[in-house]
């Protein structure tokens, strides 16, 4: 049961939508604007898409009471502008709700009140923000809650795609 791009049935923001929707959340906007990725791996990245044929889709999936989708979406929209291309495509969906009267065995997710894809078992949502990375209609990766420690989310973006392309 492999997640594909086309399982996403929930309507999603572009970036240009993301910043604008949130362009009254100050910690949103000051995440956005502090972060600087770092140059060699946005380079490595690049250099993956030269020939102009591979593609790549990033689904970023979250909340808006969320503290670390506030830091880490605004990080990953900051990158994927860097990278100036349009072989990637980024794709955030909002409206996970957690299910605070849940017993022992249940979802972490309110069923009624959360997006779809917060309770379907193909996206396998165990914590937010969550990045699925798509070549073509596969997922080939994810990155949950935020980079490695001790690394950034396009260095784990870019030893993701060295290990695919």
């Amino acid at each position: 049961m492999s997640l594909k791009w086309t399982d996403i049935k929930s309507q999603t923001m572009s970036i240009d939508e993301y910043l604008t929707k949130f362009t009254d959340k100050k910690d949103i906007q000051n995440n956005y604007e502090k972060y600087k990725p770092k140059s060699k791996y946005l380079k490595h990245i690049r250099n993956l898409f030269t020939d102009g044929t591979q593609e790549l889709k990033i689904l970023a999936i979250g909340a808006e009471w969320c503290h670390d989708c506030a830091k880490q979406v605004p990080n990953m929209v900051k990158i994927i502008k860097e990278l100036n291309t349009n072989k990637i495509e980024l794709k955030i969906l909002y409206g996970i709700k957690v299910n605070a009267f849940r017993k022992e065995g249940d979802i972490l997710w309110d069923k009624r009140h959360s997006v779809p894809e917060a309770i379907e078992p193909k996206f396998n949502l165990t914590a937010i923000p969550i990045f699925y990375i798509f070549k073509k209609n596969e997922m080939i990766g994810r990155i949950v809650e935020g980079p490695k420690r001790f690394s950034s989310l396009e260095r784990d973006l870019c030893n993701l795609l060295r290990r695919e392309f």
